[in-house]
């Protein structure tokens, strides 16, 4: 394929001029535009450039004429551009769809109004004949801003900041025609091509360059890593760095839950006799919460431990109670067959190894174990009062 190409602006601007200059005294003088909007002189297409390009498409062509807006379409032979920019009223740019080699006609419509010009399409390996012509590539890319941030999940990070500089394009003022941006995050250390990426939005012009920002939504707990990326005229990305090099750091917090779960309580059984320092038989624990218990699996935040501690103290202030991590068993109905709308955990603890009476409970967290709510029997017969009564029966556990 062709290599992507950027119109010279300043032969093209001589060339059009052409029909607006005439001689006097040996003076050339340039008659100015005429004053309003473009509009009023129609929809038209003066020229394109350049008329040719490969079959295979992606040729940058810029469409030249008048009264364009930011509703007009362009086709190239009945199939629309891959990109278009407005770039004024007398002024488009369009990045080719591929076609068949031959003669191709560009089509401007607006509303009820249509312009056309002829375009051609050439084998991939002929020449467009414009190589005068600079390739458009991208000179340098930057990862701007912040160099690092800390996110509570379930919440957007901070906005990002990059820039780009495309030699011919960037330059000016206002967004480049033909430049696209993208934000992307994945697991820190692992290859940018495999992140989650959103598209950047143009800032403004800084020098020769342009700058882009975004933000993104994170919904995982863990390390991560983030950094813009760049390409022109619908070619290759490039991945940008920090100046220092480097991509930035984000560590994904988990999410603050201000409320206790919304239900829970220790379901079987009721009591238990264990030897001094054996497992005891499994215990088995439910959760409602609503957004995640009532999916099919494992809800996301939800984590379950068991404890054992001295008979009659507090499971949450007296060191005498130990816990036990437990592990999702499975989906359990609530009010309707087949809503799944409570997760079932099981586990087991060992038995202190003096004789005697001791308590049992389970406790449940939904922000990946910030905070914990006791989950009691709710009853001497292992009813369903659980954490809606606060902590006032645990399971009872005799050590012979």
């Amino acid at each position: 394929m062709a290599p992507l190409r950027y119109p010279d602006r300043a032969g093209y601007a001589r060339r059009m001029m052409l029909g607006l200059l005439f001689a006097c005294g040996g003076d050339v003088v340039h008659h100015p535009e005429p004053e309003g909007d473009s509009a009023a002189l129609g929809l038209s297409i003066a020229a394109l450039e350049p008329a040719a390009g490969p079959a295979a498409g992606g040729t940058f062509v810029r469409i030249a004429g008048s009264g364009y807006t930011t509703a007009s379409a362009v086709t190239v032979a009945g199939t629309p551009c891959a990109t278009l920019t407005f770039l004024s009223s007398v002024e488009l740019f369009c990045t080719t769809p591929p076609g068949v080699i031959g003669a191709a006609e560009v089509v401007v419509t607006d509303g009820d109004e249509a312009a056309s010009s002829a375009f051609e399409y050439l084998a991939d390996d002929a020449d467009t004949g414009d190589t005068d012509e600079p390739v458009a590539t991208i000179t340098s890319c930057t990862l701007d801003s912040p160099a690092s941030m800390v996110v509570e999940s379930d919440n957007y990070g901070d906005t990002v900041l990059g820039s780009v500089v495309v030699a011919g394009r960037t330059e000016g003022e206002g967004q480049a025609p033909g430049v696209e941006g993208g934000l992307g995050w994945g697991p820190a250390g692992s290859d940018p091509s495999t992140w989650e990426w959103w598209e950047l939005g143009y800032v403004a012009s800084a020098g020769d360059a342009d700058q882009y920002d975004a933000s993104f939504y994170i919904d995982v707990v863990a390390a991560l890593e983030y950094t813009v990326r760049f390409r022109v005229d619908h070619g290759a990305w490039t991945t940008c760095e920090l100046s220092t090099g480097g991509y930035g750091q984000l560590e994904a917090t988990p999410p603050t839950v201000e409320e206790p779960v919304d239900y829970c309580h220790t379901q079987w059984p009721c009591s238990l006799t264990v030897e001094a320092g054996e497992d005891s038989e499994p215990v088995y624990a439910w959760i409602y919460e609503w957004g995640a218990s009532d999916q099919v699996g494992p809800g996301e935040g939800l984590q379950f431990e068991l404890g054992v501690g001295n008979d009659g103290t507090d499971p949450l202030a007296d060191n005498s109670w130990s816990w036990s991590p437990m592990t999702f068993n499975e989906d359990k109905d609530g009010g309707i067959v087949g809503d799944h709308a409570n997760d079932e955990f099981m586990g087991s603890f060992v038995a202190p190894m003096t004789p005697g009476s001791y308590d049992y409970v389970a406790r449940a967290s939904a922000d990946y174990g910030l905070t914990w709510t006791l989950c009691d029997l709710g009853g001497d017969s292992c009813s369903f009062g659980g954490s809606t009564d606060g902590y006032d029966d645990p399971g009872e556990c005799t050590v012979p």
